[in-house]
């Protein structure tokens, strides 16, 4: 189904067709049937959790995220914390391995805080390991990130994570498919994966062993047309074995970032506004050698500085305007 067809059911039918039942195909023949009837029970159950969990978005919402339709079976809710508009900015999933190496671990905060400096949404799923050395470098970068968890939101998995949950949730995104209370189960994760893959304009694989979860994101992305990007690692690696069988099948080998982001702008520079604007430098009109340093761009091979040039003029010019029919506010 697409989002027109999504969108024309009845938002009722959809809300209690997601919220029926913990199994996903139970839920989807539900809505597929326009809902049919539920018991006293159900009916009470689906009420509480409406109650305990009042921040979602439903499939065939305005807000629910559109790269999900691309999805043999996305998500019927998505619960969340945090900033919704993240859904519409580009972005990079960066997955690999939980028992990640000193290799692993550097590359991603690397590779993270490149991406972010850029304005590059960065997603992962809060897991020990990749996703949180990912999580964090776009942190301490002031960028931006969405994590995907595969519990409820008020549930810590993994419990060191605590800290980090809460300031993804100040500064960035924090969503699942499950109500409040649901813990972590096997299938949970693996459904959660291909959430990060939906989410995601690409995805980087750093570091993967052979049975890694990361492989699995990859195959679901690989699935709806997202560019995979893995991170090659010496043959005697175990950890990273299944990163070097990604390049292998057809994954793109990332041996410099600089080459990533240079064919990043080059599809779209207009990226980097997202960036300006997340700093506050819009209204101060800084110089492109003070650009180029806030975007880490030093390095990157690309004549970036006259197509931003023209962006922003048109930028400071549209925001003059908006700030004049405001009455010389700024807007917030």
């Amino acid at each position: 189904m697409d989002k027109e067809r999504y969108r024309v059911i009845d938002r009722e039918v959809r809300l209690m067709a997601a919220l029926h039942s913990a199994d996903y195909r139970k839920c989807y023949g539900k809505l597929v049937d326009g809902g049919g009837e539920y018991t006293p029970e159900e009916k009470n159950r689906i009420k509480r959790l409406i109650r305990e969990n009042k921040s979602y978005v439903l499939i065939g919402d305005e807000d629910y995220p559109g790269r999900l339709y691309d999805m043999e079976w996305p998500p019927l809710i998505l619960f969340y914390e945090g900033d919704l508009s993240l859904f519409r900015r580009p972005s990079a999933g960066i997955v690999g391995s939980r028992r990640c190496s000193d290799y692993g671990r550097r590359v991603t905060a690397e590779l993270a805080s490149a991406l972010a400096k850029i304005g590059l949404v960065i997603i992962s799923g809060g897991a020990r390991g990749v996703d949180s050395a990912a999580h964090m470098a776009v942190l301490r970068e002031s960028g931006k990130t969405v994590c995907v968890l595969g519990t409820g939101l008020d549930v810590v998995y993994p419990e060191e994570n605590s800290v980090l949950f809460d300031q993804i949730r100040q500064y960035g995104l924090i969503l699942t498919e499950y109500p409040r209370g649901f813990g972590p189960k096997k299938w949970t994760f693996p459904m959660r994966n291909r959430i990060i893959a939906g989410l995601s304009d690409q995805i980087i694989v750093t570091e993967a062993a052979e049975k890694s979860g990361s492989l699995h994101t990859a195959s679901f992305g690989e699935e709806i047309n997202r560019i995979i990007h893995a991170v090659p690692h010496g043959i005697y690696s175990s950890v990273g074995r299944g990163s070097n069988q990604l390049i292998e099948m057809g994954a793109r080998i990332l041996y410099a970032k600089e080459h990533l982001i240079s064919d990043i702008l080059s599809e779209s520079i207009s990226i980097l506004e997202y960036r300006i604007e997340d700093l506050g430098l819009m209204e101060l009109n800084p110089e492109m050698n003070d650009l180029e340093k806030i975007f880490g761009l030093e390095r990157v091979e690309l004549d970036w500085k006259t197509s931003l040039s023209e962006t922003m003029a048109k930028s400071t010019h549209e925001l003059f305007l908006r700030t004049k029919t405001s009455g010389g506010q700024y807007p917030g």
